[in-house]
């Protein structure tokens, strides 16, 4: 039992690297792109890579540690730890984004919002009241935390549906005991 679970953590974070190196790299080609906001083409990129991790992490796990054989609420568990090892590293990813890679990067988001605001018509006073309280949520450490919690439950979402397709019960005429 004990060897199970140190082999579940060891898949998860296994699969929650593949996965966080994979969204790192497609923020990193977003970002030297010069796109201060992600086109939406690059989120549903991401929710594939999220996706397809899941599905093959735990595809994997299944058939190689535990016979074949998963529950739905294994497999959903499974697809939440690899989602939340791979929060990690994008939470550290986007930390050094905002206080080492681009120190102006929050500036640049602001800039951006700014600009949407008065494309859509808003008064002056309007858009600095909105500009205040965004910049009160666009510390390096909220944004890495927000970025974490986002992973974790996008891959909860998304492990509820793959889980289904995933699991697969253990034959009843399968049996570890011997008969005598």
């Amino acid at each position: 039992m004990e060897n199970q679970k140190n082999l579940l953590f060891k898949h998860a974070m296994n699969y929650g690297l593949i996965m966080g190196v994979a969204l790192v790299i497609l923020s990193l080609i977003t970002y030297l792109a010069g796109a201060v906001k992600a086109p939406t083409w690059v989120s549903f990129i991401n929710y594939a890579i999220m996706i397809g991790i899941i599905i093959w992490g735990t595809m994997k796990y299944r058939d190689e540690v535990l016979s074949g054989a998963i529950s739905y609420g294994n497999a959903l568990g499974f697809g939440v730890l690899i989602s939340l090892f791979a929060g990690i590293i994008v939470a550290v990813f986007t930390f050094l984004l905002t206080t080492v890679i681009d120190p102006d990067y929050i500036g640049k988001i602001l800039a951006l919002t700014e600009e949407e605001l008065v494309k859509r018509g808003m008064s002056d006073d309007q858009i600095e009241a909105a500009i205040e309280m965004q910049k009160k949520f666009m510390s390096p450490l909220i944004i890495s935390v927000s970025a974490l919690f986002g992973m974790v439950v996008m891959g909860f979402i998304f492990s509820l549906i793959t889980s289904i397709f995933l699991k697969k019960e253990k034959s009843p005429f399968e049996s570890n005991e011997v008969i005598e």
